[in-house]
């Protein structure tokens, strides 16, 4: 039945967005052309009325996944439907609650805005943190109200709140920080760059697990790249924290560690990290240099090799870089990095 292809469709393809979010092979164009399939499936859940959501609603449920959540939400909103039945759906699991954030993420203000309004004034604590979650898709600032919510008796709101107040730039609550930051990842990068130090990031990388730890120390390494050698040093000499130092050696773009980053690639245990850092490096699209495995004969050999290749933003640069600017600029809005315009989807 088409419906049910749109909906595995629509499924399979946000969850196959989000992995790609982080990774250096996929640039805005290949983003762009997914969310063009991805809106056609959507359409066609639409268009599909109540057999729609129906279907929709039957994955959400049997499956349960993030790509199914996030079909039946995105298709609930977009019809006007009662939502009560997609939030039962989602909020219970972790993959549920990254559904209804993307379908948050995907869905216009204006369509939402009503229903963030009534979740923000929630009793619910998960309904209170979905309103932070679409503020902070949309970077829709809720003045006064942001410091109300970093004192939320709610954990995870407190941390959508920090979340949020780093994104939008909200220097004038980095006090409201300092009560949250033991153990908070979003307190720390808001302290960070709010320029309170970065120092408490560094040590939060070598303790927190993946992908925590990788955005931890990605940030670290932009707010204070003095002490980058320092601290990815200390890391290279422990088992535990080897792979994740070496991989974001090349955050900082010193050309100075890409010599010793390719003699990494002899170690059959480093090979993946140091690929990964060198692609940090160098704007190269991994999809075109498979000769890498092969290990051409220096790193000037493989340059060279490649010194025509169009120039690669991947998705992982464009985060790197938005970051960049936010601690250059400590009180503007972060630019949603994820957002891209239209390609066609079959071309």
């Amino acid at each position: 039945m088409l419906v049910r292809q749109h909906a595995e469709d629509a499924a399979f393809l946000f969850v196959q967005r989000g992995r790609a979010f982080h990774g250096q092979s996929w640039d805005e164009m290949q983003l762009g052309r997914t969310d063009q399939r991805i809106a056609g499936n959507i359409a066609g859940l639409v268009a599909a009325g109540k057999t729609g959501l129906e279907i929709a609603a039957e994955y959400a449920e049997t499956v349960g996944g993030a790509g199914e959540v996030f079909a039946l939400a995105v298709t609930a909103f977009a019809q006007g439907s009662a939502v009560e039945f997609t939030l039962a759906a989602g909020l219970g699991s972790p993959a549920g609650r990254k559904g209804l954030s993307g379908a948050l993420a995907w869905t216009e203000p204006r369509v939402i805005g009503p229903q963030v309004r009534r979740w923000l004034e929630s009793g619910e604590e998960g309904l209170r943190f979905l309103g932070l979650v679409a503020l902070s898709h949309h970077r829709s600032d809720p003045g006064a109200m942001l410091a109300g919510f970093l004192t939320d008796p709610a954990p995870e709101v407190r941390s959508r709140a920090a979340r949020l107040a780093f994104e939008l730039g909200r220097v004038d609550l980095a006090g409201h920080m300092l009560d949250l930051a033991a153990g908070d990842l979003w307190s720390l990068l808001a302290l960070a760059r709010f320029g309170k130090g970065a120092g408490p990031l560094y040590d939060h990388a070598t303790m927190a697990e993946a992908p925590v730890a990788e955005l931890a120390l990605d940030t670290a390494l932009i707010a204070a790249p003095d002490q980058a050698r320092e601290r990815l040093g200390a890391m290279l000499r422990q088992p535990t924290t080897r792979a994740l130092a070496l991989s974001r050696a090349g955050v900082t773009g010193d050309l100075s560690v890409a010599g010793w980053l390719w003699q990494q690639l002899d170690q059959e245990a480093d090979v993946d990290a140091a690929q990964f850092a060198l692609f940090d490096i160098y704007p190269l699209d991994p999809d075109l240099c498979g000769d890498l495995a092969q290990r051409p004969v220096s790193l000037d050999v493989w340059l060279k090799a490649h010194a025509n290749d169009p120039p690669h933003l991947s998705l992982r640069r464009k985060r790197l870089d938005v970051l960049r600017a936010g601690f250059r600029d400590r009180a503007t809005p972060l630019p949603d990095w994820r957002r891209t315009r239209a390609y066609p989807a079959w071309s």
